[in-house]
């Protein structure tokens, strides 16, 4: 049996220990007990259990974790004195198990777990240490919430000063790698990215810019041909925001123009992004419908309309806006901007208090169906720019007639702000 190893050891058959009745007797009534989950009476016989035969299956050992940590989960609940007795119990388990049939990494990633979910506070330089062991040698055990988990008790060892930020980095680095295998290999795809995204907001009190660049710039420089790496590098600089650096946009030139490997969306969304922020409007546009073109993840077009219809607004493209509003997938959403993008133009094609009267009711009632997304601030100011009814009567137009709207061309009911 090994000692301490990556696979866990599995047994080819029970070991009844050397009273195979009491044994048998007693792996009977817990199971039982733990599948009614009457779980206080699960955890008496599965003790009798684990004293009659120790060795009877490594499983033996999952389920006492399990049978506990349900019980802790209650007291926890109930906020009993006697908790901490229950999370004592969960890690004697953990140390029997080992002592039983030997130690290896998913042991060690549950245990890290455990320790993250149940008792934090006491016990974060233990979980990091496991942790990091654990996603160096076998990251297969590991999860997305794992992830996580060992990004807090990396926050607490940098913040008690157990470790720097360039360990900081490289742990980030690790991570980045496990989340974008998962990705590649379309597991979870959602969850890591998430996770991801995570990774890259919770690492940046240690991402200044320019420490990035000098990380990424000697990656790059022992591997100028590697467009994967490259990929990589340039998508990190854009989460963290690095788009001024000359390794950004050495990088750039390179995605978004090697014959044999063109930009993927999400590379044409980072640059177009990039862009955007430089208040490079036009280039940001052409590359945000590049990417829109071939995107297949609806999430990364939604972010893209989001910002084109921005573009739009700003340039004051109205009927440009206002077709992308419709591709927003959110009804709620897409009306609520509708409605915005149409009271705009009121400053434009208002020419007189009648036809702004009219613009004011297309954007009100766009914004009747944006499910209270516009404000009452403006919707409140676009009502109060509608003509009383004692102006419709000097102009012999009935208050509710269908009228056509300026420059929109759609026919919508006419309103009083009285």
């Amino acid at each position: 049996m090994a000692i301490n190893s990556q696979n866990c050891f599995e047994a080819s058959k029970a070991n009844w220990g050397n009273d195979s009745l009491e044994c048998r007797k007693n792996v009977s009534l817990y199971s039982e007990f733990m599948k009614q989950k009457v779980f206080v009476d699960a955890a008496k016989f599965w003790n009798k259990t684990q004293k009659f035969c120790p060795q009877y299956k490594p499983n033996l050992y999952k389920n006492g974790i399990y049978i506990y940590k349900q019980i802790a989960k209650e007291k926890k609940k109930a906020k009993d004195p006697q908790l901490k007795l229950y999370v004592d119990t969960i890690y004697s388990i953990y140390n029997d198990w080992v002592i039983n049939f030997g130690n290896c990494d998913q042991i060690k990633a549950d245990l890290a777990a455990d320790i993250m979910a149940l008792d934090a506070s006491k016990g974060f330089a233990k979980a990091y240490d496991l942790y990091k062991k654990v996603f160096q040698d076998s990251p297969k055990f590991t999860s997305y919430n794992d992830i996580k988990y060992f990004v807090y008790a990396n926050k607490y060892m940098l913040k008690t000063k157990k470790i720097e930020c360039d360990q900081f980095l490289e742990n980030y680095e690790l991570l980045s790698e496990i989340c974008d295998q998962n990705i590649s290999k379309e597991i979870n795809v959602d969850k890591y990215q998430k996770v991801q995204a995570f990774l890259d907001q919770e690492i940046s009190p240690c991402a200044s810019c320019d420490k990035l660049e000098e990380i990424y710039t000697s990656k790059y420089n022992a591997s100028k041909d590697d467009m994967k790496l490259i990929k990589k590098i340039f998508e990190r600089l854009s989460n963290n925001k690095c788009t001024e650096s000359s390794l950004y946009i050495e990088l750039l030139d390179k995605v978004l123009n090697d014959p044999n490997n063109p930009p993927t969306a999400k590379d044409l969304y980072n640059a177009a992004v990039a862009d955007y922020k430089r208040k490079q409007f036009t280039k940001a546009e052409e590359r945000f419908n590049r990417a829109v073109k071939i995107a297949g993840d609806e999430n990364l077009k939604q972010k893209i309309y989001e910002i084109l219809y921005d573009i739009s607004f700003n340039k004051n493209q109205y009927k440009k806006a206002l077709s992308i509003a419709g591709k927003f997938t959110d009804a709620c959403t897409a009306n609520d901007k509708k409605a915005r993008i149409v009271a705009s133009s009121s400053t434009k094609y208002g020419t007189s208090a009648f036809n702004k009267s009219l613009i004011y009711c297309l954007a009100l009632q766009y914004a009747s169906k944006s499910c209270g997304k516009t404000s009452t601030n403006a919707i409140t100011s676009w009502k109060g720019q509608l003509l009383p009814k004692s102006e419709l009567i000097m102009l012999d137009i009935k208050s509710g007639s269908s009228q056509q709207v300026p420059f929109w061309g759609q026919n919508v009911e006419l309103k009083t702000r009285d």
